[in-house]
């Protein structure tokens, strides 16, 4: 995978061609890890296939990904570990999905469009794929829709008005991506999300998985309460319910999307861990980053990170568990694309 400037718009590219053998598949699986840990029987990964190019748009990321048949697992592990928690709008241009997302049975076929929220799990087998995916900021696409947390599996079928508009959107989009000054660029995606939420909000009131006490306003200030709080170690479940007039099972029945809302501080937690870990110039010993961020000891700490990310912290700040290959360092890159998107 390379990371170069491609007309306009930077761009990542990687083709599992340039490397032989199995040693393609796992690069491949490398470079996907921000998003999802991918699996495929052990007999088909020496002749594995696949292609991904995704552009650098201002304020959005827009990629084409065609491959053979897989599996995609975004477990919370994985939302733990990637730290991302955006919204993926995937026009499936060739092959299917199926599986799960969150709670939901999602069928995917050509021409359909669907929603992934990257804050809930996913499931699913991708056969012989090829996808445009257009990936918007959280802050950008949920203040224009009426109930964010319930696009997750939402499915537009390619045959009807408002599947076809998006799909016809998302694929004009890429087709100029070459060409977009970052001027361009930035105005067309800001347009973007507006186009995409009056796509999906007439859909969204019908969802089977909204509930009238989930409301979008509401969910946003619980968890901007909850990132305000982290660093106290009693404050929990029971806090957040005083604080809005909640009781604990509409508490829980809100977060049961996103794994509870316990496993959502804990998550959110280690994931500032995480980012003081792993940044350039950390100075901070493990054990008053464990206290900044509301565990009561090192050990605690150590705990927790290692059932999230099967490592310790000492092996994330020394970069232990990642070899310094040419894909390891383009996940990397996606990855620092993704939390670039939170300033536009």
């Amino acid at each position: 995978m390379a990371d170069a400037t491609h007309g306009t718009a930077p761009v990542l590219s990687f083709d599992s061609l340039e490397s032989p053998g199995e040693e393609g598949f796992w690069l491949w699986r490398d470079q996907m890890s921000p998003v999802f840990d991918i699996t495929l029987p052990k007999e088909e990964v020496g002749a594995f296939r696949g292609t991904l190019q995704t552009y650098h748009l201002g304020g959005v990321l827009l990629g084409r990904c065609a491959s053979v048949t897989q599996t995609f697992h975004r477990t919370t592990q994985v939302i733990t570990r990637s730290g991302i928690d955006h919204y993926l709008i995937q026009v499936q241009r060739r092959g299917g999905s199926r599986g799960t997302m969150g709670r939901r049975d999602v069928q995917v076929g050509p021409g359909d469009v669907c929603v992934l929220d990257l804050a809930q799990t996913v499931h699913t087998v991708d056969t012989n794929m090829d996808t445009l995916t257009l990936c918007l900021p959280r802050e950008m696409l949920a203040p224009l829709v009426s109930a964010p947390d319930a696009l997750h599996g939402m499915v537009l079928r390619g045959d009807t008005p408002l599947g076809a508009l998006l799909s016809g959107h998302i694929q004009s989009l890429y087709r100029a991506a070459d060409a977009l000054s970052a001027r361009e660029a930035l105005i067309l995606t800001k347009g973007s999300a507006a186009f995409v939420a009056g796509c999906l909000g007439p859909t969204v009131d019908a969802l089977d998985l909204v509930r009238p006490q989930m409301q979008a306003s509401r969910m946003a200030a619980i968890k901007r309460h909850i990132d305000a709080r982290l660093g106290d170690p009693d404050f929990g479940a029971a806090q957040v319910a005083e604080a809005f007039g909640l009781s604990r099972p509409t508490l829980y029945r809100l977060f049961e999307p996103l794994g509870g809302v316990s496993a959502y501080i804990l998550r959110r937690r280690l994931d500032r861990c995480l980012g003081e870990l792993t940044a350039a110039h950390g100075g901070l010993r493990i054990a008053e980053i464990a206290h900044r961020w509301g565990f009561r000891s090192e050990a605690a700490l150590s705990r927790a990170f290692r059932s999230a990310f099967g490592m310790t912290p000492r092996d994330a700040r020394n970069n232990k568990q990642r070899p310094r290959s040419l894909a390891a360092g383009s996940a990397d890159a996606l990855k620092r694309w993704f939390h670039e998107l939170a300033v536009f």
